[in-house]
């Protein structure tokens, strides 16, 4: 089944032997670090080598009193590490403190410009505070979905929307969609990657510009050669630079392909 634990981080998947289980139900997990609590996404079997733990049984009153007691740990611990961090002179920011259940270990959740070796600081932590600790870093996309927010569309930010992680997203799907030359900064979301919404429509747009003429390229119209200024994918259309310097609107089967 697939379980969320963290709301920076994508869904994973887990084994489960136990029954009625379905999803919106909060699970306890025994998690590859340690364990937690999680929601149920989906409840069926996933088929797949990725798996992080294994689902002890459905999470009761006590287990949601002790992560809700956890809360204040977190917060002191967040303190602790982000003096700890500030005096090893790293640069990395801690953004969130994760408890597990049972009080054994301390996801610590940061982000960093560039990669950090963090062994000998992981060492220090661990020794005084007695808890085993890893240090996770958070790409800028898991930030926003932190943090949360309105996109430039005026809707939730589509990585708070959505359960389930979005494929990577390319300069190619921008191209595809013949908006790359609108430049980074338009086509980046607030967390100053390429917005993920140029995934949803990239597939259709490649289907409906397989029989469109490239732009530069020359095509027939009315017996003249002419060069195609642009393409108006949706409207399945191209505008064509006509003999008389003109420009001129046009549909596919009025104009013939070069060969």
């Amino acid at each position: 089944m697939i379980v969320k634990f963290f709301n920076w981080g994508s869904p994973e998947n887990v084994t489960s032997s136990i029954s009625n289980i379905k999803a919106g139900d909060k699970v306890v997990v025994q998690h590859k670090w340690g364990v937690l609590i999680g929601e149920v996404i989906n409840e069926e079997e996933v088929n797949s080598s990725e798996i992080s733990g294994q689902v002890i049984r459905k999470a009761v009153a006590q287990d949601l009193e002790t992560a809700l007691k956890n809360r204040q740990k977190e917060s002191e611990l967040k303190i602790f590490f982000k003096k700890t961090v500030r005096h090893a002179g790293l640069g990395m920011k801690i953004v969130e403190i994760k408890l597990s259940l049972d009080g054994g270990c301390v996801v610590a959740v940061f982000t960093a410009d560039s990669r950090i070796d963090f062994r000998d600081l992981v060492k220090k932590i661990s020794a005084e505070i007695g808890k085993t600790v890893r240090f996770q870093q958070m790409g800028p996309r898991d930030e926003a979905k932190k943090l949360g927010g309105l996109g430039i569309c005026g809707r939730e930010l589509c990585c708070c929307k959505f359960a389930r992680s979005l494929k990577s997203i390319s300069t190619d799907m921008a191209r595809c969609q013949m908006i790359a030359h609108r430049g980074s900064e338009r086509l980046s979301g607030l967390c100053g990657r390429l917005m993920c919404c140029l995934a949803y429509e990239c597939k259709q747009y490649e289907e409906l510009s397989k029989n469109l003429p490239e732009k530069g390229t020359n095509v027939v119209y009315e017996g003249h050669k002419v060069k195609v200024v642009d393409v108006l994918i949706l409207e399945e259309e191209i505008k064509i630079l006509l003999p008389d310097g003109n420009r001129k609107v046009v549909k596919l089967d009025e104009i013939k392909l070069e060969k």
